[in-house]
């Protein structure tokens, strides 16, 4: 793939992590909403990043859906969605930094690949979900 094509993928997944933040939170309590707040807020900035870079670049960022197929029915559904979000991100922010020849770029790319992780991690932990972590996230 591209590098522009990578980061393509890249907003895609963030659009769509966006709107899975903004339909989970309903389901969880006070306390664990305010971590999906904050999981919103930067995948909202991540994505407003990318695009930005994207377009430095000369591409054009895909529109995010309309709507996107996710049902959360309760804490348990919300929970496993967050999971699969972070898992997703973690698949696209990998193959940019294996993606791209630009440094500050893949720095970015490290950086929410970590981010993504630990993200996962916790949102894991409060699934209860074992293991909480995976040798190599992306993979």
């Amino acid at each position: 793939m591209s590098e522009q094509d990578l980061l393509r993928a890249v907003v895609e997944a963030e659009q769509a992590a966006v709107y899975g933040y903004g339909v989970l939170g309903a389901r969880l309590d006070p306390v664990t909403r305010r971590l999906a707040v904050t999981s919103y807020d930067v995948h909202r900035a991540r994505r407003d990043r990318i695009v930005a870079a994207l377009e430095d670049r000369g591409g054009t960022a895909p529109r995010p859906l309309a709507a996107y197929d996710v049902v959360v029915p309760d804490r348990a559904a919300a929970l496993a969605l967050a999971v699969h979000l972070e898992e997703g991100m973690a698949l696209r922010w990998r193959a940019l930094v294996s993606g791209t020849g630009d440094r500050e770029l893949r720095q970015v790319a490290v950086s929410a690949l970590q981010e993504s992780a630990v993200r996962a991690a916790q949102w894991r932990r409060l699934a209860k979900i074992t293991p909480v972590t995976v040798p190599l996230p992306g993979t």
